[in-house]
């Protein structure tokens, strides 16, 4: 396991995922109602929590992530719930060698469409997307929009406590190294844990792609979708890309 795998782990434990579903599914529900369909591909899925969410509510659920930590944790939580996505170990730049098959939702939140290496990568996954979409597909996606982040020069996200799985404190940093006109920076994350021994610090970190409405736009459109909307939230409250720090992609087929 990487150390940023590992990090992103006891990260995942942190967060409410219950206040979190409770604002991102009902989004995600009516998207998959709208494609009049059943079947589901959670790109990057990490821990399995959105994919099991829409599994409970119905859905016919795949998922990948890259990390096969994330997919062990994602296995589990789907047999503590009962139910049975598939999941796989696999990565964003291939999808098209791994799946030979359709699907009527895909979604890519937690900003994992940044996590490509590259713009030119961004828009063959799109097409790639496109592609495995039934004639009424619905994809979703949730990015940073780094034009408010840059406007704002906002680079350091506010510290999140939480528990690791032994039951010690924890407080996660994460901040951006630079903001300037690169492609892409450096997603820092920090972990500062308290045991019994005292306080520890680990330090991982993660190339990202500086994505913007412009950008993921232009690669929707170059990607064949003839239709969507950009959101600041799962609310669907408008977006301005010089205000809102979320952006929210609802693209069909």
């Amino acid at each position: 396991m990487s150390s940023f795998d590992n990090l992103s782990l006891v990260y995942d434990r942190s967060i409410n995922w219950d206040a979190r579903l409770g604002r991102e599914l009902p989004f995600l529900l009516d998207a998959l109602s709208e494609s009049g369909g059943a079947r589901v591909l959670d790109m990057a899925c990490g821990s399995g929590r959105h994919s099991v969410a829409l599994a409970l509510e119905g859905a016919d659920v795949v998922g990948f992530d890259s990390s096969t930590s994330m997919i062990q944790a994602a296995k589990e939580l789907a047999a503590e719930n009962g139910v049975a996505p598939r999941f796989i170990v696999a990565d964003m730049t291939n999808l098209e060698t791994v799946l030979n098959e359709k699907f009527d939702l895909i979604v890519c939140l937690g900003n994992s469409l940044a996590l490509v290496p590259s713009l030119l990568e961004v828009k063959k996954l799109l097409s790639a997307v496109h592609s495995l979409l039934n004639s009424k597909g619905v994809f979703v996606a949730q990015v940073l929009n780094f034009k408010q982040i840059k406007k704002t020069k906002s680079r350091f996200f506010q510290p999140k406590g939480g528990v690791t799985s032994e039951g010690d404190q924890v407080i996660f940093a994460r901040f951006f190294t630079h903001l300037e006109p690169e492609e892409s920076t450096t997603l820092v994350l920090t972990s500062f844990v308290k045991s019994s021994e005292g306080w520890s610090t680990t330090i991982s970190s993660q190339s990202v792609l500086q994505l913007d409405q412009e950008v993921l736009t232009q690669a929707v459109r170059a990607a064949g979708f003839g239709q969507f909307e950009v959101y600041s939230d799962y609310g669907g409250n408008p977006f301005t890309s010089t205000e809102h720090r979320n952006l929210v992609i609802k693209a069909r087929k």
